[in-house]
């Protein structure tokens, strides 16, 4: 049992006169000083040689006698353990690089955006892009005012179509491209500009696949035929149910004289029926291979300008090539004045060919329009004719040689 004068006291006059009744002041002067020293070099790195005591504790080790001295343990440290964790000063560098560290990492540049790096990464590309093309507009400027060009940002589904249809087209799977590309034609996300660039890439695949002399692997439209004895390019066509004129034949297989075909020779064959879309306020023409009555299993083949009826007197709705209707280097009666027109007449405004139309249906009052040549090239476009559908002389030769009487269809549309 401890005396009252053993007892410990923080601030009472009677402890601090017993206090100078102890031991001399160097017994308290002597640690002190010690105690600051090993402070100052633990300050000054030292402190190197921290390790952490059984009891989660950090003792600070002594460099002089290779011991570690116990883990100071005052009633402030008691109090401050109470309270919060002490700091040591390894630990506040500690927390001070490390905050260095995280303010180094957050530095990012200024195009980028924590939150959102997606949407970042595209600003800063629409930047990059507007950064580019104002250089190269301060490097090359135009000598001369260009048309603008056409916008060509199609949806999303449209898109992946033509990225597939590309992918085919680089690997030379024509028959694969055209597939797709017709597909993306038909759907209701392509804009008009759409289809019209659409329509564009057909036909170029088509000028080798369709109007070409070789015939790929997988295309339900074409097919190798070898000549047999006997047969002529009108037999041919007949007798295997082309459903095309044999002219076409010829075209494709680049014949120049069709009564020189030799026994055993090949030559590549296309199927039709053929039909003809007449949309009026494009002024344009657009063939379809497929069934009759099905035109969403029609496959596009080409396009062509026309001209139209003048005050809209080409009539709109279904019809068919009429029988007996189709004619090379044709006479004609102009129906209102009465004026004949000869054959090899360089006036007669029907040009070199002509097709016959019928209506059906609900458009089976329209009697007497065709499709036909021109000698006015410049009426392309616009409404001239007295009602028919007019196109160039080439144009319409190969229109000719793809439509069929009482079978091909022509669709006249506003």
């Amino acid at each position: 049992m401890s005396l009252p004068s053993q007892s410990r006291s923080f601030g009472s006059r009677s402890s601090r006169r017993r206090r100078r009744k102890g031991p001399p002041k160097a017994v308290f002067v002597v640690p002190a000083v010690l105690l600051g020293l090993v402070g100052l070099w633990w300050i000054l790195g030292g402190g190197s040689g921290e390790t952490q005591g059984a009891d989660g504790e950090h003792a600070i080790s002594d460099p002089t006698n290779g011991g570690s001295l116990a883990a100071i343990d005052t009633p402030t440290n008691r109090l401050e353990e109470r309270d919060t964790k002490p700091i040591k000063i390894p630990d506040l560098i500690n927390e001070i690089e490390t905050q260095q560290g995280n303010q180094r990492a957050t530095q990012v540049p200024s195009y980028t955006e924590i939150n959102d790096p997606t949407q970042n990464r595209q600003q800063s590309s629409q930047q990059t892009r507007q950064q580019d093309t104002a250089s190269r507009d301060d490097l090359y400027e135009p000598a001369y005012d260009q048309p603008p060009m056409d916008s060509f940002e199609p949806a999303a589904h449209i898109a992946d179509l033509l990225e597939q249809a590309t992918g085919h087209l680089n690997r030379g799977e024509l028959v694969s491209a055209r597939a797709v590309l017709n597909d993306a034609l038909r759907s209701s996300e392509a804009t008009e500009a759409d289809k019209r660039r659409i329509r564009e890439d057909l036909t170029t695949v088509n000028n080798e696949l369709f109007f070409g002399s070789t015939v790929y692997p997988g295309d339900a439209l074409s097919e190798v035929y070898e000549i047999q004895p006997g047969n002529s390019l009108a037999r041919i066509t007949r007798t295997q149910g082309l459903t095309v004129d044999w002219r076409l034949i010829q075209r494709i297989n680049r014949i120049s004289d069709p009564s020189r075909i030799r026994v055993g020779q090949k030559i590549k064959l296309v199927r039709g029926p053929i039909h003809a879309i007449v949309t009026k306020s494009d002024y344009r023409i657009d063939l379809y291979a497929g069934p009759p009555g099905s035109e969403d299993q029609w496959t596009f083949i080409c396009s062509y300008p026309v001209g139209l009826g003048a005050d809209n007197s080409t009539p709109i709705g279904e019809f068919v090539v009429r029988n007996n209707s189709k004619l090379i280097n044709p006479v004609w009666r102009n129906p209102r004045t009465g004026e004949h027109f000869a054959a090899d007449d360089p006036k007669n405004p029907i040009g070199e060919r002509w097709v016959g139309i019928e209506g059906v249906g609900n458009a089976a009052v329209h009697e007497g329009y065709g499709i036909h040549g021109t000698i006015d090239p410049d009426s392309i476009g616009t409404d001239a004719s007295m009602g028919c559908i007019r196109l160039n002389d080439d144009a319409v030769e190969v229109v000719y040689e793809m439509l069929v009487e009482q079978v091909s269809q022509v669709i006249v549309q506003p």
